[in-house]
């Protein structure tokens, strides 16, 4: 599979825009495939705070290269239909509410049929891997209203290829079915890996399913989780820059031969990480 095109620059042109009060919102999407990640600008003077209201939650904007911007994301679940948005900026005088209908689309998950062996072997239960999530999910339940990576974005962890996709279903042993929250790249075990951007080390430590493990916070809820390291060169709290040595690849937890395999969640769900590498983001610089 190739690997994904750099970050777009400059600020492409919307897909769509709407007006009101002097303030404009850009839609640089027009619709969201399961898993996809986009972004929302509001332009216009005066604004002194923004929110984005979606599927039940609320989104935060955060000012950047004269606006303000939110990510959107639709994680692999969510049902495809049209959900409403609700954007609300608070001027000096007055507050502005824009309102819209999204689409989520479905996206074409495939099926992978996997045998594992020995100590993996024993991994493939579905009790380990709910508790397994139940754990990233509290590690990932509290980040900053504002953005932690810098103005080098984020890039992917190994040049190697890109194997296993996001999303896929996967068989295990003929039985147990669960989903593939990541990518998998080729690594022989040894090799080093980088941190996706810049932002703080919200656990290092050993999991049963993903062994030896990383996660990154990068702020607005946005973290990248890195798998199955033979050795960790990071400590949790630590302060990384974009494309710091993280760890070493190996085959540590459930894993049937030596890889990295690497995964992005948004605001509590899993996100196609080839869709961030390929976003548009707006230049920030990091508020570690």
């Amino acid at each position: 599979m190739s690997l994904p095109q750099p970050q777009p620059a400059p600020r492409p042109i919307p897909a769509s825009s709407q007006f009101a009060a002097g303030v404009q919102l850009d839609w640089h999407f027009s619709s969201l495939r399961q898993g996809e990640i986009a972004v929302l600008c509001l332009l216009g003077g005066g604004i002194g705070s923004a929110q984005a209201n979606w599927r039940g939650e609320p989104v935060p904007f955060f000012p950047a290269e004269g606006g303000w911007y939110a990510l959107l994301a639709a994680d692999m679940d969510a049902p495809p239909r049209d959900y409403p948005l609700m954007v609300h900026a608070q001027l000096d005088s007055e507050a502005v509410t824009f309102a819209r209908s999204v689409r989520i689309r479905r996206a074409n998950y495939t099926l992978e049929r996997f045998v594992l062996q020995g100590a993996a072997a024993g991994l493939v239960d579905p009790a380990i891997e709910s508790a397994e999530l139940a754990a990233i999910t509290e590690l990932t339940a509290n980040s900053g209203n504002m953005p932690l990576w810098d103005a080098a974005g984020f890039e992917l962890p190994l040049s190697s290829a890109l194997a296993s996709p996001f999303g896929s279903f996967r068989a295990l042993n003929d039985g147990i079915q669960t989903r593939h929250s990541g990518w998998d790249q080729q690594a022989a075990t040894g090799t080093p890996v980088r941190a996706m951007a810049a932002g703080r080390v919200a656990f290092a430590g050993q999991l049963e399913i993903r062994g030896n493990y990383v996660l990154i916070d990068h702020g607005l809820g946005l973290y990248t989780g890195y798998a199955h390291f033979s050795a960790l060169q990071v400590q949790a709290g630590q302060k990384l820059a974009a494309g710091q040595v993280i760890g070493i690849s190996g085959n540590t937890g459930r894993s049937s031969a030596p890889h990295l395999h690497w995964e992005v969640r948004w605001q509590g769900r899993w996100v196609n990480g080839l869709a961030l590498l390929e976003l548009w983001l707006p230049q920030v610089h990091s508020h570690l």
